[in-house]
């Protein structure tokens, strides 16, 4: 009898080499697909966003009408406790009112996101780009918010130098004055807190940047994120905003710089060197409900409560 040629059929390994091939060959089309959409539609940076496209190009988005009576707001974390506390308090007054507030989507998410027209107001903490003070955005400062060196709440330091800052973030100071090792937290690049602290100590830029670059510290994303390591973690330490440790009672504590604490009073005095300013921006004068929401954030009560979570209402002069 005849024997069967082993090329007339398949193997099963054959077989199953052959649908291996097919597979790899079908994953690699869809990556390529996915890519060349990118690359032709390109991509939102938020949620929110739909690009930088000129306000008078026939290709810019029309948002949809938004229900009257509601306000959307969205951007910097840093910006959403305090905004959160104030749009409460208006509500409170206006009930027939209602402000959102989304949860953080970063500031140039809040500038887009306004330019765009799909929200209200954006959110900032930082001073605008070049290219986002380009855009024509009405920028309306609320308040100023002392940047502090925050800590674990077992971390027996009282108070920093600039130097010792530094020398931290450079990996040189290692422990604290009990031994307890450091553990660095540092945010993305363009973080308000690290730009506010970079803008008063250069020598903090450079080596806040050189930490970026060699991957020396754990990077956490989001202000939650800060706020939960920095209780969690015996020894941690990050740069954080005083009010958001004072508004939410947060089990964290601030450190003294060259024996000053941070305050109101030191903060316009000059003799602490940390502070940004949270801002509204729109893509046009605030009018209707915004107006009245802006109003409500410069009266005397919103000020006050400004005050006593550790903040420093803008306009200065009110």
């Amino acid at each position: 009898m005849p024997t069967a040629d082993p090329d007339d059929a398949e193997s099963p390994a054959s077989l199953a080499a052959l649908w291996a091939l097919v597979a790899v060959l079908l994953v690699a089309l869809t990556v390529a697909a996915i890519l060349l959409v990118r690359n032709i539609v390109g991509e939102t940076t938020t949620p929110f966003t739909v690009g930088d496209v000129p306000r008078d190009s026939p290709l810019y988005p029309r948002s949809t009408p938004r229900p009257v009576g509601v306000l959307h707001l969205a951007g910097s974390g840093s910006n959403i406790p305090l905004t959160r506390a104030l749009a409460d308090s208006f509500h409170a007054r206006h009930p027939d009112a209602h402000v959102v507030v989304f949860d953080s989507i970063g500031d140039a998410g809040g500038v887009l996101a306004a330019y765009d027209d799909v929200i209200d107001l954006g959110l900032v903490s930082r001073p605008l780009t070049a290219h986002e003070a380009g855009l024509g955005l009405f920028v309306s400062p609320y308040a100023r918010v002392p940047v502090v060196v925050a800590v674990h709440l077992d971390v027996p330091d009282q108070s920093l130098t600039v130097p010792e800052l530094v020398d931290i973030y450079a990996g040189r100071k290692t422990t604290w004055r009990d031994g307890t090792p450091i553990v660095v937290l540092q945010r993305p690049r363009g973080d308000a807190s690290h730009l506010a602290v970079a803008s008063a100590s250069p020598e903090f830029a450079a080596v806040n940047e050189a930490a970026f670059r060699e991957s020396r510290w754990r990077v956490v994303d989001s202000d939650q994120a800060m706020q939960e390591a920095l209780s969690l973690i015996p020894g941690a330490v990050g740069l954080f905003d005083l009010g958001v440790i004072t508004l939410q009672r947060l089990p964290v504590r601030p450190l003294a710089i060259d024996d000053i604490p941070a305050s109101e009073a030191s903060v316009q005095s000059g003799r602490y060197p940390f502070a940004k300013d949270l801002a509204f921006v729109s893509v046009e004068e605030p009018g209707g409900l915004v107006g009245d929401l802006l109003r409500h954030v410069n009266e005397g009560d919103s000020r006050r409560m400004m005050r006593s979570s550790g903040y420093i209402p803008l306009p200065e002069d009110q």
